[in-house]
């Protein structure tokens, strides 16, 4: 590029030579504006190139950014539809160890798979924030878009806190409620046997758990699926950006 704006000026001095006599003092005024215009240019484009350089590493930072927030986020979705599973599966064995004890059933051998089950409260739910964690490290500045910056920041800062402080608050374990299932049943692979069946039919203290976690484990699949909502949104803006 320096070479051609020399070719350039040469052409230009030769051209003035031509059509009039300059002097030597203006020869080195014209040599040395000639030299200080070419460095000037060349320090413009090495400055240009350099910023290019720069900002094709930002994007390509960005999109690593971008495709780890993805992943994150992804695994994230998977982890509260299966825990929404399991949560359902506890509540229907709830229903049927009540529809039993309401109705005064007879005991049959099947049910104690729903005594066990039915007064498990929750499973411990793990969300992974890895995407996130490695997003702050590298920078929140790396998101030029501000929309979707505040929309993850707004996900992983105050959502997800705002979540698990509801979701630790609801079912949580009772050591009495468990010492009384001690009390009354026998436990085996996965299985309650009541000690006394009868007894369990008017055991108000019982009844009064299973319905407890019942209603909580409702509560915490609505929070959960409002979550699923939350995350799905993030997800697409951020699938929206990778992809433009």
């Amino acid at each position: 590029m320096l070479r051609f704006f020399r070719k350039i000026r040469q052409k230009l001095l030769s051209e003035s030579r031509l059509s009039k006599p300059v002097s030597p003092i203006g020869r080195y005024l014209i040599y040395a504006f000639g030299e200080i215009f070419l460095v000037v240019i060349g320090i413009l484009i090495a400055l240009q190139v350099n910023n290019w350089n720069e900002w094709k590493k930002e994007r390509l930072k960005e999109q690593d950014v971008l495709i780890e927030l993805v992943e994150n986020l992804e695994i994230n979705l998977k982890t509260i539809i299966i825990d929404i599973e399991n949560l359902q599966l506890l509540d229907k064995s709830s229903e049927i160890v009540l529809s039993y004890i309401y109705n005064k059933r007879p005991y049959v051998d099947s049910l104690a798979l729903h005594f066990h089950l039915a007064r498990i409260p929750k499973q411990e739910l793990f969300l992974s924030q890895i995407g996130y964690e490695g997003y702050k490290d590298i920078g929140l500045q790396i998101l030029p878009n501000k929309a979707l910056k505040n929309q993850v920041l707004t996900l992983f800062e105050t959502t997800y806190q705002s979540f698990f402080s509801n979701y630790n608050m609801v079912n949580g374990f009772n050591p009495d409620f468990d010492n009384h299932i001690v009390q009354n049943f026998i436990y085996s692979g996965k299985r309650l046997v009541p000690i006394a069946y009868p007894e369990i039919l008017t055991d108000h203290y019982y009844l009064s758990w299973i319905r407890a976690y019942k209603e909580g484990r409702y509560t915490l699949i609505q929070s959960e699926e409002a979550l699923l909502e939350d995350i799905q949104e993030v997800l697409e803006l951020l699938k929206k950006e990778l992809n433009s």
